[in-house]
């Protein structure tokens, strides 16, 4: 069997599988396989630690990542991992895979980005490794945090808690198709711009932590490969049932524009698009108000969006639709 007929997730859990039996018996480990992040207890310090990797064509391409963007963007989708277990940055590291033929300045100008981001966002970048890269051009990126107080897990959603969601969905996604169909229009409109820099640029939701942590937080994850796959690794970590209000989803003006010139649907786009990086959160519907509340009052948009509804041992996300109708969920980024 080959890695594409296995699938992408049914590879990791396999791999899991095997690290938790071989590693999992660790007193150390506090989170280990199958979350957003490792998370280990060092002299009494929680330690979190996550990779992530990126590779030309197929998370990029050249003809439209300037260099900048590409050394902010490899750094900060490591953050936002960090951050959806609740914890501060404090580290990176970069592993920079090049042809050889690059311009000694895009090597520049990447770094320019990584450390704009690391400065940011109160992170040390503090080296890597460079090789080369025969296929085209390779970034992987090391972030270590610390936890203070419990570290958030996708396995702790409980039914009757509600569902909130910071930012807005889909802008990103929207962003990549004007990137990919190279509209023209999208360097001078405000709204296509700005999908632009949400995915050339995402900012996680670091300042959300500290008002995280001062409520009742059952479970989180970062929106990486789309709502409704995020949601369902919550789901099926928690082993519960998501009802996602669909009218409810926060779909901002810039999206529905956007999505109109690309030619694509502004719900699936902020249902399956992607490349968000924003925070899911289940949390005691006694308490959800007023966390939403408490970020929108510190800058940062949320929204309500569903809730935990029943039990369900293998995970399930429903979408709820305005005349109450229930339909079952599907559709996200894999690589497989």
């Amino acid at each position: 069997m080959k890695v594409r007929d296995l699938g992408e997730y049914p590879l990791v859990a396999k791999l899991c599988e095997r690290l938790e039996r071989t590693f999992g018996f660790d007193k150390r480990v506090l989170v280990g396989l199958g979350d957003d992040a490792a998370v280990l207890e060092i002299d009494g310090v929680k330690v979190v630690l996550t990779i992530d990797t990126q590779l030309e064509n197929a998370h990029f391409r050249l003809r439209w990542m300037p260099p900048f963007d590409l050394g902010w963007k490899s750094i900060a989708i490591s953050i936002s991992d960090v951050v959806a277990m609740g914890g501060k940055p404090v580290a990176a590291l970069l592993g920079l895979g090049l042809t050889g033929d690059e311009p000694v300045s895009f090597v520049d100008e990447f770094y320019d980005g990584a450390i704009a981001i690391c400065q940011s966002m109160g992170t040390l970048l503090l080296g890597g490794d460079t090789v080369r890269s025969p296929i085209g051009l390779m970034v992987s990126s090391v972030v270590i945090g610390i936890v203070e107080g419990e570290p958030f897990r996708r396995n702790g959603a409980k039914v009757g808690d509600e569902i909130i969601v910071t930012g807005f969905l889909g802008e990103s996604a929207a962003g990549f198709w004007l990137l990919e169909q190279n509209i023209s229009a999208a360097q001078t409109d405000p709204m296509l711009s700005k999908c632009i820099e949400r995915f050339r640029r995402p900012t996680p939701r670091l300042n959300a932590i500290p008002i995280l942590h001062s409520f009742p937080v059952h479970a989180a994850i970062d929106i990486s490969d789309g709502l409704v796959i995020d949601a369902q690794r919550m789901a099926a970590a928690s082993k519960v049932q998501i009802v996602i209000d669909l009218p409810n989803l926060p779909l901002s003006q810039a999206l529905k524009e956007a999505a109109i010139v690309v030619d694509k649907d502004a719900m699936a786009l902020a249902l399956t698009g992607g490349e968000d990086y924003e925070l899911l959160i289940s949390v005691p519907s006694s308490v959800s108000s007023e966390i939403c509340k408490v970020l929108v009052a510190n800058g940062i948009p949320a929204h309500q969006i569903g809730l935990v509804s029943a039990a369900h041992e293998d995970g399930k996300v429903l979408g709820k639709q305005l005349d109450g109708m229930l339909k079952t969920l599907s559709g996200g980024f894999q690589h497989f």
